[in-house]
């Protein structure tokens, strides 16, 4: 604990300073910077810290002989690096070693052990923990949209900082899901306490996701999460008066572009566009597209001669990982299919965990309305629509740990129903 006789504002930023660290870290938001000896000693130290903290929650566990069951829902997620880390070594023959390394962020579930022993505790305050939260994903909005606004990401091409995409160019390696999180915690802001000061956060990470983000599955799965929220909480007439501003909402943002920007609508449109064709099976030119189906088809193939563990996480360290099999194959781009070809059916089932169990959850929450559990609930369906195409778990599972940990405390608070006895 941070010394009480400091000055009380001195001390509110530096808890602030701690916990942005955290949440950093959970979400890997600067893991692919170019100061790779620097972000593997911070993201070392990180981790470690989780684990020490985890273990340390077992041995009293194992002292008081009651275990929560929290620690027992990390166990197979913390499990599927080894598992597939041996799985890999098995199959392509890498060293078992490079396997285990490269999963690391698989390791953020234990964010969500760490939050729920923090509130549970009393480290913090639920407000505190609020405050402290929702300021971390407003500077992180800051901080990329400095980069996006000001640092032509090219001067980064050879490096992991930034990818290249055939329709969007060269961009940043963020960890994007966060600010979608930051979007919904606002409108519900907004929606739930009557807050109007929350519409400026609405408006910039709308801009961010909208200008920058430009991925369509997400915007769909981000549509279908409020517009999920709105068919269960708003009365007819107020989803009428929903439908009426939006419309004339969307009519004004496309006619500001279109004499403002006619060159990014015209380029968004025919993105759509594609992605309309794609689904309703026309022959569609796109080269990212096509790429799709390329890894589709390699993907099945590898699942279908390994179906209960998959073929293993390669590391990008050991022969170019999987790029190895094809020039361009990343199994995150076809998300469900992806994870059952690296996974497996078991492994995928074991990551889907948090939002069967956030599921479960939600019918005894359901008279709770706690902006932070509210959106954190629809954070998870936002993430759970995600993962159907794209396996961001692989890369960032951090922040399903984040979100899940919040709604697992929000259950849990006042029983202790969570409690096992050890035999």
């Amino acid at each position: 604990m941070i010394n009480q006789s400091i000055n009380p504002v001195l001390k509110g930023l530096m808890y602030q300073l701690l916990w942005f660290l955290f949440f950093a870290n959970a979400f890997a938001c600067f893991v692919r910077i170019p100061a790779r000896t620097v972000v593997d000693v911070s993201s070392g130290i990180f981790l470690g810290i989780l684990v020490i903290h985890y273990l340390y929650e077992w041995m009293r566990s194992l002292k008081t002989k009651k275990v929560k069951m929290i620690s027992l829902l990390m166990l197979p997620l913390i499990l599927m690096p080894v598992i597939s880390a041996i799985q890999a070594a098995r199959v392509f023959g890498q060293p078992a070693i490079y396997g285990f390394l490269a999963q690391r962020q698989v390791f953020m579930a234990l964010c969500a052990h760490f939050i729920v022993t923090a509130l549970e505790r009393k480290w913090l305050s639920e407000d505190s923990f609020e405050k402290y939260f929702v300021r971390s994903l407003q500077i992180l909005l800051f901080i990329f949209l400095i980069f996006y606004m000001f640092v032509n990401p090219s001067r980064f091409i050879d490096t992991d900082f930034v990818t290249f995409s055939p329709n969007k160019g060269v961009r940043y390696e963020f960890p994007d899901s966060c600010i979608y999180g930051l979007f919904l915690y606002s409108l519900f802001k907004v929606w739930i306490k009557k807050e109007k000061k929350w519409w400026v956060t609405v408006a910039f990470s709308l801009f961010y996701i909208l200008v920058y983000l430009l991925d369509r599955t997400q915007l769909v799965a981000l549509a279908g999460t409020v517009g999920l929220y709105v068919l269960l909480n708003f009365s007819i007439s107020r989803m009428i008066r929903m439908v009426i501003l939006g419309a004339f909402g969307i009519l004004l943002v496309f006619g500001l572009l279109a004499f403002m920007a006619p060159d990014f609508l015209d380029k968004n449109l025919k993105l759509y566009a594609t992605a309309f064709e794609t689904l309703t099976g026309e022959k569609v030119a796109e080269s990212s597209t096509n790429i799709r189906f390329l890894e589709s088809k390699i993907a099945l193939a590898g699942f279908t001669d390994h179906q209960a563990i998959g073929v293993g996480f390669l590391s990008t360290r050991w022969n170019d990982g999987f790029r190895m099999i094809n020039k361009y194959f990343y199994p995150t781009d076809v998300g469900l299919l992806g994870n059952l070809y690296v996974y497996g059916i078991i492994g995928t089932l074991v990551f889907y965990i948090p939002f069967l169990f956030a599921l479960k959850y939600h019918f005894k929450l359901r008279k709770e309305h706690a902006t932070l559990l509210v959106a954190s609930q629809y954070v998870l369906i936002f993430l759970f629509a995600d993962m159907l195409t794209a396996a961001t778990n692989q890369k960032f599972y951090g922040v399903i740990a984040v979100f899940f940990g919040i709604v697992y405390y929000y259950r849990f608070r006042n029983n202790k129903e969570e409690d096992f006895e050890l035999q």
